[in-house]
């Protein structure tokens, strides 16, 4: 595919602003497929879901000791979503049927591993990527293993270069610079909500986390996708269950945002607490005007002075070897064995 130009067609696109149907697998594929639905009705082309907003963000994780936790680890990876489930192939019919790209937020189980993960449907329905983050933030690694360089990529699609990230890997310079390394033009970036701790912390509030995906913008020349989940009053009243925690999480904390690539904000805001899709008609000609200005990857680097080393080859804990049948990595994102993702953007 081509890169963009100043006579590129205009797209559709949404991101989402939505509680989770928390910790109940079935009733979140439901409502996200509504929202699909909803979406396509309207003509996007690409919709972008929060973080791990199947089964939901585990909140309860910042809410107490680690063995708290414990409580909710068996339901919360039972509603885990796994490649090839059915709830997988409810997706990927949802985005068939609606000729939409779908970038999923999920906690995905493999084997007896839980991953933060992106998926990208096609409008086909194929699937097009399944990514994890690479490095879970803080307390999320008592819950989530890790990604690898593989997971860091953008994908060449007919509505032009997509790349997705999540949370606070939009702080990583190096995870940032590979993605703008690989000519991104639409970024799809998973957040949970903005409410958990946001008076305790100012990193952890609004302002900043917005900023991050508005500079992203900016620093890649790209339209980015800031889609935030809504802590509702139900998730609060399942979670909190003393004053002190209290203190700790609140009832909203959505901000779901589109930024162009000169850090303009797109759409119609919402308010915190409320649900619905954030759409924009983007024009991927616009990428073109801001990197004559300021190419990161290009001519505005100086490689001789500074180069970011990337290892886009999967890393798993069993490789096979020899004549014998190839193994089947559970860990794996596509549960086979072999071969990692090759699709990178130049």
């Amino acid at each position: 595919m081509s890169d963009h130009n100043s006579s590129a067609k205009t797209i559709k696109v949404a991101t989402v602003q939505a509680a989770p149907a928390f910790l109940d697998l079935d009733a979140g594929v439901e409502k996200a497929i509504k929202l699909i639905d909803e979406a396509g009705a309207a003509g996007v082309q690409l919709i972008n879901f929060p973080e791990t907003w199947l089964p939901g963000y585990p909140w309860y994780i910042w809410l107490g000791a680690p063995a708290h936790s414990i409580h909710y680890a068996g339901t919360y990876s039972q509603n885990s979503i796994e490649v090839g489930s059915t709830q997988d192939d409810a997706l990927r019919a949802a985005s068939r049927r609606n000729n939409i790209h779908v970038m999923m937020g999920v906690s995905e189980r493999a084997g007896g591993s839980l991953y933060m993960g992106q998926w990208h449907y096609g409008a086909d329905g194929d699937v097009i990527s399944r990514r994890r983050k690479l490095k879970p933030t803080h307390v999320e690694r008592s819950v989530y293993g890790e990604g690898d360089g593989s997971d860091i990529v953008v994908h060449k699609t007919e509505i032009g270069n997509v790349g997705a990230l999540c949370c606070w890997e939009h702080l990583q310079p190096l995870s940032k610079y590979a993605m703008f390394s690989q000519n991104e033009h639409i970024h799809c970036a998973a957040w949970p909500a903005f409410s958990l701790y946001s008076d305790l912390s100012y990193a952890f509030g609004p302002e900043v986390s917005m900023n991050a995906n508005q500079i992203y913008a900016v620093e890649g020349q790209c339209f980015v996708l800031l889609a935030t989940s809504v802590i509702s009053k139900e998730i609060c009243e399942t979670l909190i269950d003393t004053d002190e925690k209290k203190k700790l999480m609140k009832v909203g904390g959505g901000y779901s945002r589109i930024y162009g690539p000169d850090g303009a904000s797109l759409g119609r805001d919402l308010a915190p607490d409320e649900e619905g899709l954030v759409v924009a008609d983007i024009d991927l000609g616009a990428i073109a005007f801001s990197k004559v200005a300021s190419d990161p990857a290009g001519h505005y680097s100086r490689p001789d002075a500074l180069a970011l080393m990337h290892n886009r080859n999967p890393r798993r804990p069993v490789i096979g070897f020899g004549d014998a049948t190839p193994l089947v990595d559970p860990t794996a994102p596509d549960g086979a064995s072999s071969a990692g993702k090759t699709d990178i953007a130049e």
